[in-house]
């Protein structure tokens, strides 16, 4: 008996050993080529911006390559990555909210914020209620009182129609009380959006705090709200929605995901690449000039966190269907 629990025991180590080795193997394998990463929207946008910045610093044994697939919102691109082989070569750079409006919205019946696999969110980004300087306003409130006295006169731009973005946006016009009084105007993109406002040709729009960066430091863009619940590194100075007395706070993380049934191995080699990057102070330094702040979840918790944000917003997009 002695000499076969000696000889379990072995086997069990030996077994143990092959497979620890043979999956350090597979590691090694991975990747073997260029690993394409679609960026949803033009060139500029949040995502992009995100991407480009982190392929700057990341260490793989081949390249990170980006891949701008634009048009519907983000969701053309969304498609064509859930649609891509799932050997680990094609990657998606998206902010989960889109993903999740697509599905909500009814634009696909697929659930692709938990069809898709998401690898790990990377960065906070916020949206951020913002006017140009043509308009003279400096806050919220002289926004609100032109708009009011103004029916009709303003258009305030938003990122697709059917997103959460727009579902924000709605919720806050509600609560300002100026539904009726201004015009949504849905872009393809926060870059397109924020074009539209730098040439007047919407006065306000909702958009994301790392879109509209550059506009803000120039001087073009003047924010009014940022739609959270705490202020940002970004703009300390600017008040939020929960401030307002507004209770909309819907977070925008951007991450990564990959097509269901890519290997665990090219899943946990990505993430844990991107994970090292976020740990690097010249990486937190550049993101926060960008309007980002560097907060990375895992895939399975960044998971259960939007799960929780799809039953809050379902309600809204039901209304639409």
């Amino acid at each position: 008996m002695k000499k076969f629990l000696v000889a379990f025991v072995v086997l069990v180590v030996s077994t143990s050993m092959m497979f620890a080795q043979g999956n350090e193997e597979s590691v090694k394998a991975y990747p073997q080529k260029n690993v394409q990463c679609i960026i949803p929207y033009a060139p500029g946008g949040g995502s992009d911006i995100l991407t480009r910045t982190i392929m700057k610093f990341i260490k793989m044994d081949h390249p990170l390559v980006a891949v701008n697939v634009e048009g519907a919102g983000g969701m053309i691109g969304c498609m064509q990555a859930y649609n891509s082989p799932n050997d680990g070569y094609t990657i998606l750079a998206h902010n989960p909210m889109d993903v999740v409006s697509y599905s909500l919205s009814g634009q696909t019946d697929i659930a692709l914020w938990s069809e898709l696999v998401t690898i790990c969110t990377v960065v906070s980004d916020f949206n951020v209620v913002s006017t140009n300087k043509q308009s003279g306003w400096k806050t919220l409130e002289e926004m609100v009182s032109y708009a009011k006295a103004n029916p009709g006169k303003i258009k305030w731009g938003v990122t697709g129609a059917q997103t959460v973005n727009m579902a924000d946006t709605v919720r806050i016009v509600k609560a300002l009380g100026l539904t009726g009084l201004v015009t949504l105007v849905p872009y393809d993109g926060g870059a397109a959006s924020k074009t539209a406002l730098m040439g007047n040709h919407i006065q306000v729009e909702t958009n994301s705090s790392s879109d509209i960066r550059s506009s803000v430091q120039s001087g073009d863009c003047i924010p009014l709200m940022v739609v959270n619940d705490t202020r940002i590194k970004a703009l300390p100075n600017v008040p939020t929605s929960i401030e307002k007395g507004i209770n909309v706070s819907t977070a925008k993380p951007r991450g990564y995901y990959a097509p269901k049934g890519t290997p665990q191995v090219a899943i946990d080699y990505l993430s844990n690449a991107i994970k090292k990057v976020t740990e690097m102070p010249e990486f937190a330094t550049t993101v926060e000039n960008l309007g980002l702040q560097v907060e990375f979840t895992s895939g399975s918790d960044s998971v259960q966190k939007v799960g929780k944000w799809v039953v809050e917003l379902k309600p809204f997009f039901a209304q639409f269907k």
